[in-house]
Parts: C-alpha cells; sequence; structure tokens
C-alpha cells in the first residue's frame, strides 16, 4: 500500500468531515449535562497499564483529597510525564505507552487517558471538543478537553488537562462548567483561566484564541465504549483508524457528537434576561 493512499486514509480533511458529521447531533441540555463516560465504562473496562500507573499519581498523597484536587492531580501527573507530540488515535493502552514513550499525544490523547484514569479513581468525566470556525490554521481543527463532576461544588467543572488549566469568573472562586463557559460568552461576559500546574508554562494568547474570542461550539462525546473501541484498533491494525471508525459506525456501536439544540442556546439566553 502506498504512502500516498495511507495518508489520505488517515489524514485526508474530507474524510474527517464526513465522519463529523455522520457523527453529530443536537441534544437537549438535561440529556448532556445528565451523561458520563463513567456510564459506558467500568474499571473492569480499563486496561491493565492504568491501574498500574494509578499508584504512582498518588504515591506522595497521605490524606483524603476533593474530588477536583483528585482530577487536577491526575491532569498534573499526565502533563509532565508527557512531553506530547503528532496525534495518535490508537486503542487506551497503546496511546498510553506510546505517550509515556515520548512518542506523542495531543489534547484528544490526553483527554482519552485522562478519562480512563478518572473512572478509576471513581470522578465522574465526560470528553468535551470544540468545532471552532476560523481563518487562524492554529485552532481551526478544534480542541478536546474534560469535565469532571465535583461532590464538594455539586457541580460539573470543565478541566483542560493539555493546558492544565480551569476557568473561573473574572476573580477565582468556583471553577466554571462548560454550559457557565458558554452562557457568559453569549453574554459577553469576561472569562479568566488559571493554571494548576506549576510546571507548565499557560499559553495565554493560545487559550484566548480558543475559548474566549473564537467562535466555536462545543459538543461532548457519548456513546464511547473504551472496550469496544479497544478492541477493533488493536485487531485491525493492518487498517487506517479512520476505516475502523467508519466500520464503527455502519454497525452500530460508534460514538457521537452532541451539540446542544439551538433552540434551547436561545431559550437560556431569553430566561436570563428575564431574571434581570
Amino acid at each position: 500500500m502506498s504512502r500516498s493512499f495511507i495518508w489520505y486514509f488517515r489524514r485526508h480533511p474530507i474524510l474527517y468531515k464526513i465522519r463529523f458529521r455522520l457523527l453529530s447531533k443536537r441534544s437537549c441540555r438535561d440529556s448532556i449535562e445528565d451523561f458520563s463516560y463513567n456510564e459506558m465504562n467500568k474499571k473492569t473496562d480499563i486496561p491493565k497499564i492504568y491501574h498500574e500507573l494509578n499508584s504512582l499519581i498518588f504515591k506522595q498523597l497521605k490524606s483524603e483529597i476533593t474530588d477536583l484536587d483528585k482530577a487536577k492531580q491526575i491532569a498534573t501527573w499526565l502533563r509532565n510525564n508527557i512531553k506530547g507530540g503528532p496525534g495518535l488515535g490508537k486503542s487506551s493502552a497503546t496511546a498510553l505507552r506510546k505517550m509515556m514513550n515520548g512518542e506523542g499525544g495531543v489534547c484528544s490523547d490526553f483527554s482519552q487517558v485522562f478519562n480512563n484514569f478518572c473512572v478509576i479513581n471513581d470522578l465522574k468525566v465526560k470528553e468535551w471538543g470544540l468545532k471552532i470556525m476560523s481563518n487562524d490554521s492554529a485552532i481551526s481543527g478544534g480542541h478536546a478537553f474534560n469535565e469532571v463532576y465535583s461532590k464538594e461544588f455539586q457541580k460539573w467543572v470543565l478541566i483542560d488537562v493539555s493546558k492544565s488549566i480551569l476557568f473561573y469568573d473574572v476573580s477565582p472562586g468556583i471553577p466554571l462548567s462548560v454550559f457557565e463557559i458558554v452562557q457568559r460568552k453569549n453574554e459577553n461576559h469576561k472569562i479568566s483561566f488559571s493554571s494548576f500546574n506549576d510546571l507548565i508554562t499557560t499559553e495565554n494568547k493560545r487559550i484566548n484564541d480558543l475559548y474566549v474570542t473564537s467562535d466555536f461550539s462545543a459538543f461532548v462525546i457519548t456513546n464511547y465504549s473504551n472496550k469496544v473501541y479497544d478492541s477493533y484498533l488493536d485487531k485491525l491494525t493492518f487498517l487506517p483508524e479512520s476505516i475502523i471508525h467508519g466500520l464503527l459506525f455502519l454497525i452500530g456501536k460508534s460514538y457521537t457528537f452532541e451539540f446542544l439544540k439551538n433552540k434551547e442556546n436561545k431559550k437560556e439566553s431569553l430566561d436570563h434576561l428575564k431574571k434581570k
């Protein structure tokens, strides 16, 4: 198989656009709010390598910590031990192994492995993506991040693992969820962010371009069975990843990109104005 042929099926933007459209749907806010990655993925479904590394992440801790602190501990350890690189698109075990060996890892890879560590540590988690409309090639491909549920705050909190940041109102207090950030953007309120990792330099312009100034649509990734995807990605390594994803779509086992319905976006804005 020629290199150009392999590239076409792995990287050609037309295939990504087709897949994105096929996998996308509109959902109500309650459906998105209630969803968690943990629903389809149990501790026993998570590969052995995650359980082995998990003890290293928390070996310095000698007391119980909050859900959010636990999430930050996982995110910090991942970011400090993985230098990143090209996108992988492999099974979760292979992706983590390659990332630990310095062979790659982009934001979506960080989100993928973070999901599994959260499951092991009894943290409710979900993975989000941004669809960004921009002429700037640096951000037009979008971005991936996560949300974790904090029992202490009784709410979801956006956490960007690859950037090591949380979002707040103007002054740090209770961190924001995805829906809270979207609402503040719609109302032209200021949004601030803060790093929780002292070893990572905060990319202020990049983060502002992605989250604050860009025209984005946020979607949550649902119906993702780590066990199913790992099985197909490991067994069909002779096929390009895009073909494997297409096969899973055809047999009804693919994940879904769920966007908030437009009517609900408008309703939220109207409800807010009525309260003023």
